[in-house]
């Protein structure tokens, strides 16, 4: 045991002996190389509103019905909301929301939406969920710099639901890659 000490000993001291001049660069023995350095400053990101999600207008079912709206513009319900949807509003008064959004062209981005929303009429309420978009995961802008983003959702109408006109707001987040 004692004869590997001493030449492990041995070994470490003249290893710590030679490092200094194993380490040390003659003479001519360098060189220097150019590196480079790039920015791209693009143009600043917007979103425009160009028209609300609309489910229309109906009368009141005597039982819980639902309508969606695609946000491809195709739209169904359910029960009565099926049959009764076009006699009070006209097909043009339902669709998707719609946004322009502006970036550098042919550059990506990620939008965010929430899965739902309350829509209001005083106290009455109604419940706007599985609301989906035209983008899946990731949008492009084509060669101008657009995008047109639409939302559809699913409106979930109570039995014998308060008459009125019910808003609600939701927020559109924009992440320009």
């Amino acid at each position: 045991m004692m004869r590997f000490s001493a030449i492990s000993g041995t070994c470490a001291a003249l290893a710590l002996a030679l490092a200094p001049t194993l380490a040390r660069a003659e003479p001519g023995d360098s060189d220097t190389g150019a590196g480079a350095s790039e920015a791209e400053i693009v143009e600043m990101g917007a979103v425009h509103r160009l028209a609300d999600l609309r489910f229309g207008a109906f009368p009141s079912p005597a039982s819980s019905e639902r309508m969606t709206i695609n946000p491809d513009g195709s739209i169904s319900a359910t029960g009565e909301l099926n049959t009764t949807m076009n006699y009070f509003s006209s097909p043009d008064g339902r669709g998707p929301a719609r946004f322009r959004i502006q970036g550098t062209n042919n550059r990506m981005f990620i939008p965010f939406i929430p899965n739902r929303l309350t829509i209001t009429n005083g106290t009455s309420t109604m419940l706007v969920d599985r609301l989906d978009d035209n983008v899946f995961p990731i949008g492009r802008f084509d060669a101008n710099g657009r995008f047109i983003y639409q939302v559809g959702g699913r409106l979930n109408v109570s039995a014998n639901q308060e008459p009125g006109h019910y808003r609600g707001e939701f927020t559109l987040t924009v992440l320009f890659l």
